[in-house]
């Protein structure tokens, strides 16, 4: 954990909606078995239910007149390294919230929680790396953001610009996994020769995007969040793009919902997609033509995606539009679809917690018979196929991007 400063919890930063949840709450235990982090880890300690509990008690302990009385008005150290240690041990998925019966945000919860920790000084201290390389290079790798378009070189007859423009109609943001992560770079590359084939004017900003900030946010350092989104509103409206499309949804999360909602005096003057919305699009109006693939195809539908931004049905009607291809669904679909494991930071924080998530997923995909498990996620695709790799399964793992590719080029899978 990192450099202790408090024991008192800065309660106030919650909403008086969100103290009066905590209060509400009647821990039932739905959320118990839904829960990603639990499955994986049989950890009944890291569960919603119990965080709602230990949460509960530190509200007690800031106003229950009873706990002031005997002199019990802040949480011990040991209540608040618990209070961390499941905080940060979550995959940020939501899958608890859809089983609530009072419809609590419980993600809203965590996300707020963990904020509430860092004032504290009580995070894994990995993440003050995290958020140190990011402030210097407004990326999660350990890359300048002068190489955010090095992925690109080898796309066939790339312009010397390499697609960066200063004016576009359509600007393409293709986030830090898939900028500066080799094991996934035929994702950008597939939706760039997809946009070529659809004839359509797109750029991207260079280096002059920075990271959606999401990574930020989720570990709690949220004001240094707020500059990531400012700036990257205001380049993307120096385009005077219609569009602005994403393939990772963690970025279209946070462009469609977040920055909108935390009200940063900006507004982004254009429309926001995720890939598979404007690849269903172009595909309706006629500007790619699917070819047969004869295969059988499961779909993963990732936490952002689905479950936090209602994106399911897009994905699904493209993988079925392909001539040939057999669709199959995961036992867990939509809403209550499994996390790979690869959410919330917890592949930093816990890698043993999220192998053990993902070794699950992995089974569930081995069960469908499927040849290809596609998903719409950079960080899916990386998780998901190295998981399925352990446990020496066949079954290819793509993304949908790199489907849709294979389809209108004719190409093998």
């Amino acid at each position: 954990m990192s450099v202790k400063m408090s024991n008192e919890m800065k309660l106030d930063k919650f909403t008086v909606k969100q103290l009066a949840e905590i209060d509400a709450c009647t821990r039932c235990g739905n959320c118990l078995d839904l829960c990603s982090a639990y499955i994986g880890s049989s950890d009944v300690s890291i569960s919603p239910k119990k965080k709602m509990e230990k949460l509960k008690k530190a509200v007690d302990v800031r106003y229950n007149i009873f706990y002031r009385l005997f002199g019990k008005n802040k949480l011990s150290e040991k209540d608040l390294e618990a209070i961390s240690k499941a905080a940060f041990d979550c995959t940020m998925c939501s899958r608890c919230e859809v089983d609530c019966h009072i419809n609590i945000k419980l993600k809203d919860m965590w996300l707020k929680l963990r904020e509430i920790l860092v004032d504290l000084g009580k995070y894994p201290e990995i993440l003050d790396m995290m958020r140190t390389r990011l402030i210097n290079s407004h990326n999660v790798s350990f890359d300048t953001n002068e190489g955010r378009t090095n992925w690109a070189a080898q796309i066939p007859d790339i312009p010397e610009n390499r697609y960066i423009k200063e004016k576009a109609d359509i600007i393409y943001f293709v986030g830090c996994v898939s900028s500066f992560s080799p094991r996934v770079f035929k994702i950008p590359r597939s939706m760039v020769q997809i946009l070529n084939a659809a004839n359509v004017d797109f750029g991207l900003l260079g280096d002059e995007e920075w990271c959606c900030g999401f990574p930020l946010l989720s570990s709690g350092f949220k004001e240094d969040f707020i500059d990531f989104a400012k700036h990257n509103i205001e380049k993307v409206n120096k385009t005077g793009a219609r569009y602005l499309i994403t393939s990772c949804p963690s970025c279209y999360h946070m462009w469609k919902h977040t920055y909108a909602e935390l009200k940063l005096g900006i507004k982004a003057e254009f429309e926001i997609l995720h890939v598979v919305q404007y690849i269903y699009k172009i595909v309706k109006e006629g500007k790619l033509t699917l070819k047969p693939l004869d295969l059988k195809v499961t779909y993963h539908d990732p936490c952002d995606l689905g479950r936090n931004s209602d994106v399911y049905e897009e994905p699904r009607n493209l993988i079925k539009m392909i001539p040939g291809v057999k669709f199959v669904e995961l036992e867990n679909n939509r809403k209550l679809a499994t996390c790979c494991g690869g959410g919330g930071n917890v592949e930093a924080v816990n890698v043993k917690l999220s192998d053990s998530i993902a070794k699950i997923k992995a089974h569930e995909i081995i069960k469908t018979g499927a040849d290809i498990v596609v998903t719409s996620c950079q960080q899916c695709v990386r998780t998901i196929q190295q998981a399925l790799k352990k446990e020496n399964s066949k079954i290819k793992t793509m993304d949908l991007t790199e489907l849709i590719l294979a389809s209108i080029s004719g190409a093998q899978v």
